[in-house]
């Protein structure tokens, strides 16, 4: 019997949940959860989403993830299947590490996205040492909102949820801190409702939220590439053997990646000749060059403004 198809909209954020097969442990030690998440910044980085909360426990996680215009699925399945070798290498094992594929809602409504970020930032609850201070669990984005923690992976955009409560940040999460705290303790949907609108009344809530388009054409992004490298001819893109132009395909092809939407066999069918290791290669040190290397560290951001203004 086929899969269900998976409802998404890349317009819209989303609640993310992972779970670990019934005999393992997603994560045995601290440094697994560090790892998932340095994993995480590095995956939202490369298609250039945002996470609004998140929390990791032993056997399984919650993201609320604003994918901004991208596919979550690229984005969870490169994710996890790194995630799952790091494991089984650590762990000398083999086979699954996740039970099944990641579960997903779309948050079409305000007061959803709302209930989803206390939701996760709850769960910290049934942990013996966190269930009357679940700000203080690490591995949640709780203690990140409230000022209690540093954002140390560059993951949370905090804006977007305490923006609901108020414009001054202090306020918000004053706020937004009852509101988690409170949420605990409702069971009734009336009751829930009466109390958002106690603490976002006086205020009007004005999305700040960026969707990029992915709907860019591959030529266009392309020759955007080569305007930005000073290079005449975006066909070259195609020649495979000039090492002048190793760097040019590795970022166009991770551009391609990133703001088209193609997966590995439409930039293959693009390119012609390269198979898909090869352009997984591509790709990755495209996104190494343009993150780390100071000659191409603002090609991103140029390249954004450029697809933002046309």
């Amino acid at each position: 019997m086929p899969r269900a198809s998976r409802k998404r909209n890349p317009e819209t954020t989303h609640h993310i949940m992972c779970r670990s097969i019934s005999e393992i442990q997603l994560f045995r030690t601290d440094k697994d959860k560090i790892k998932y998440l340095q994993l995480l910044a590095i995956y939202c980085e490369k298609f250039q989403c945002q996470v609004l909360s998140y929390c990791l426990l032993d056997t399984h996680l919650h993201i609320q993830l604003d994918p901004r215009g991208s596919d979550i699925s690229k984005l969870m399945h490169g994710l996890n299947l790194c995630y799952a070798l790091y494991y089984n290498r650590k762990y000398r094992r083999h086979g699954h590490v996740f039970q099944g594929r990641f579960e997903s809602k779309v948050i079409k409504e305000d007061n959803y996205n709302l209930t989803v970020s206390a939701y996760i930032h709850n769960n910290a609850k049934d942990l013996p040492d966190f269930k009357d201070c679940v700000y203080r669990y690490y591995f949640s984005s709780y203690g990140i909102y409230l000022g209690y923690y540093d954002d140390d992976f560059g993951l949370i955009d905090q804006d977007f949820i305490l923006s609901y409560f108020s414009k001054d940040k202090k306020t918000a999460r004053i706020k937004y801190a009852q509101f988690v705290t409170q949420y605990n303790k409702i069971t009734q949907k009336e009751d829930l409702i009466t109390l958002l609108k106690s603490l976002t009344k006086s205020y009007e809530y004005r999305s700040e939220r960026f969707i990029l388009a992915r709907d860019t054409s591959p030529q266009e992004v392309v020759a955007a590439v080569s305007k930005l490298l000073n290079l005449d001819n975006p066909h070259l893109l195609k020649i495979k053997y000039n090492h002048t132009l190793t760097d040019f395909r590795a970022i166009a092809t991770f551009f391609l990646r990133c703001l088209c939407d193609y997966t590995y066999k439409d930039i293959c069918r693009l390119l012609g000749n390269v198979c898909i290791s090869e352009v997984a290669k591509l790709s990755q040190r495209g996104f190494y060059l343009i993150k780390n290397h100071p000659k191409y560290q603002h090609l991103l951001p140029a390249l954004i403004n450029t697809i933002r203004a046309a």
